[in-house]
């Protein structure tokens, strides 16, 4: 398997090359809301809870 290949999977299943990614509780982020905001360099996206328990990232 080919370095690249390794870096997507370990993406894939949350593990950057630079060590773990970070966890956090949908709770912690969105408490009593059904969406928060996410300012990424300067563009800001809305993560939010469908009805169904679902979430959907949009710009």
């Amino acid at each position: 398997m080919s370095k690249n290949n390794l870096k997507v999977n370990a993406q894939w299943i949350g593990i950057s090359v630079n060590g773990p990614a970070k966890i956090y509780s949908s709770l912690d982020l969105f408490g009593a809301s059904n969406s928060v905001i996410i300012n990424h360099y300067g563009v800001c996206y809305t993560l939010r809870i469908t009805q169904l328990g679902k979430l959907i990232l949009t710009k």
